[in-house]
């Protein structure tokens, strides 16, 4: 099996020692691999593009943001694997991928092949979800040094600066042709949202549809309400907030307002995201 690994050195503070286990278990398993190490945000995508030839398997070595720079470099029919290494590692709780090199391997060299539908942001292509409204600005505003230095709660300090912004700009979301205004927003491809955090019990990576959360008050008290709820997984209980599946979104707002997808700001309002038609073959772990 001809493989490629597209390792991001930055994923999670950086996992030599891990990668180099990984490598090897993939060797050892009858695996010819080809390794890249990327040098900056989109260089996945630039050299992925750039090989005529991606082998059987490309495999994501690094967190979500990896996975996305990936997925947008990806021949059709080239199956994606992941070795999660990264800061959060949704999409990898989402299908179980184990975190151990050996076992990870072993997924990419034995595991099954599960069908996934990524959707498209502007045209880009995203896997796990995008955001709007305060879920954007913590990721747009999150300080990538001390990112690398301790991890999450670099998102959770970014979390507490912007929580007094919630509710000062009002967005127009149309779900299906159907328009609705809300403050904050979540699209989402599955049911997880920073690692281990339930977002939606709706939502489903097998599924044909995208999950639309919509958070319709404003008010520091209705926020942290739903960050609350989020620990305990009943997001979707709150008053005020909507769930509602969906094909195609779009949405616009007033001014300048940032987007956010699988982890990364990818751009600005007015967005336009929509299922694709083909889905990627993502290596699985046997049920």
């Amino acid at each position: 099996m001809n493989i490629t690994v597209i390792y991001n050195p930055t994923a999670g503070g950086g996992r030599e020692r891990r990668l180099r286990h990984f490598v090897r278990a993939l060797e050892e398993g009858g695996g010819k691999v080809r390794l890249y190490h990327t040098r900056a945000p989109g260089d996945a995508t630039r050299y992925l593009r750039g090989l005529a030839d991606q082998g059987e398997v490309v495999v994501a070595a690094g967190g979500d943001g990896t996975t996305n720079d990936v997925i947008n470099g990806l021949n059709p029919g080239v199956a994606l694997a992941l070795f999660p290494i990264g800061t959060a590692n949704v999409l990898s709780r989402e299908l179980s991928i184990p975190r151990r090199p050996e076992a990870a391997a072993k997924v990419v060299l034995d595991g099954r092949t599960l069908n996934v539908t990524p959707a498209r942001l502007n045209g880009r292509r995203f896997m796990v979800m995008a955001g709007i409204g305060y879920d954007a600005w913590v990721v747009d505003q999150v300080d990538l040094i001390l990112k690398r230095r301790v991890g999450k709660l670099a998102y959770v300090i970014s979390m507490i600066r912007q929580l007094f912004r919630y509710g000062q700009v009002q967005y127009r979301i149309t779900v299906d042709g159907r328009p609705l205004d809300c403050f904050s927003a979540v699209i989402t491809n599955g049911r997880y949202y920073g690692g281990s955090f339930v977002l939606s019990r709706e939502a489903g990576l097998a599924k044909r549809s995208l999950q639309v959360l919509m958070f319709q008050r404003p008010g520091l008290g209705f926020l942290l309400r739903c960050l609350a709820a989020l620990v305990v997984g009943r997001m979707e209980r709150v008053d005020g907030v909507a769930s509602l599946s969906a094909e195609k979104v779009t949405v616009t707002a007033p001014g300048l307002e940032p987007v956010q997808a699988d982890g990364d700001p990818v751009g600005w309002l007015p967005a336009e995201i929509e299922l694709e038609q083909n889905p990627v073959k993502l290596r699985v772990p046997w049920a």
